[in-house]
């Protein structure tokens, strides 16, 4: 508990092309505690900042299988596997942190990453960042991202585990580009925004899928990606993207109160984009037991 262990520390110019992982643990939620962070150039700042479960596409600490064209888990969810291209001008350094409270058994790691003659200038750097609101703020949107720079948005991990029961997804995406106070991208419901309709079930494809369905009684888990690969979203100066939290509530009898009203469900997330430089200023994520829905629980 609390040990960092580097998983590599490169020289570059290079690009990372595979990350290969699976670990042994008996801690609940593990996949959730593990954190992964990755560094370029000699910065302080990680680019890339999230559990390692959430960043394989499966949140909630859960393991499952994934079959998607960035990221493939299999064996049951225990090989964790992604092909996000990472470039980099002079060094790449990746870490794995447990901040759980028991020691973890097992990390079995591979990094396969190419040396090459220069990086262009232009060439875009690899985030991702996870949040969190457990539960949701009424009044404000959730926010995946916020970040200022150049560069273009390709993934979103989705989670939610419900406060109350009924759908929780009637709530619409909104992509602000450049600082523009109407949304240049806004979407029909949280379950279209993941290619699918009339509520989330478990699939897996090359560009969005859902890991984890319970259904949508109280207490229920939802974990879902979405890769923008062939629609990436371009910025040049920011990029904010929000959902809404909205969805169907009840009185105590039962009966319908609302089809569209705010809800505090719990939400996490991790985002993924590409910019010119190192992003600056995005939160640091909770520690360890922070990020569990009930992080004050015990085994």
């Amino acid at each position: 508990p609390g040990e960092t262990v580097t998983l590599a520390d490169l020289n570059g110019p290079g690009v990372v092309t595979h990350l290969w992982m699976t670990i042994a643990s008996n801690e609940f939620a593990w996949p959730r505690l593990l954190r992964l962070r990755i560094y370029y150039d000699g910065s302080d700042t990680p680019s890339v900042d999230a559990p390692v479960g959430d960043f394989f596409a499966v949140g909630l600490g859960q393991e499952r299988n994934v079959e998607s064209l960035m990221v493939r888990d299999s064996s049951s969810g225990r090989a964790r596997n992604c092909y996000w291209p990472m470039p980099f001008r002079k060094s790449a350094r990746i870490t794995v942190t447990n901040e759980g409270r028991r020691r973890t058994a097992n990390l079995y790691y591979h990094v396969d990453w190419r040396k090459v003659k220069a990086i262009p200038p232009d060439a875009v750097y690899f985030h991702a960042r996870y949040r969190q609101e457990l539960p949701t703020q009424i009044g404000k949107p959730y926010e995946f991202l916020n970040v200022k720079g150049r560069g273009h948005y390709v993934g979103t991990v989705f989670s939610v585990v419900q406060n109350e029961p009924g759908w929780f997804g009637e709530g619409d995406e909104h992509f602000y580009v450049d600082g523009r106070a109407r949304p240049d991208i806004e979407g029909t419901g949280t379950e279209d925004y993941f290619n699918d309709a009339w509520g989330l079930r478990e699939s897996s494809g090359l560009y969005t899928g859902v890991s984890v369905a319970d259904g949508t009684g109280l207490g229920s888990r939802i974990s879902a990606y979405r890769w923008h690969i062939a629609d990436p979203v371009p910025f040049t100066k920011s990029l904010r993207f929000t959902i809404e939290h909205a969805g169907w509530t009840f009185r105590e009898d039962g009966a319908v109160r609302s089809a569209f009203e705010e809800r505090r469900d719990l939400f996490s997330s991790v985002a993924f984009w590409y910019q010119q430089g190192i992003a600056e200023g995005p939160e640091e994520p909770p520690y360890g037991a922070a990020r569990l829905p009930h992080g004050n629980a015990s085994q």
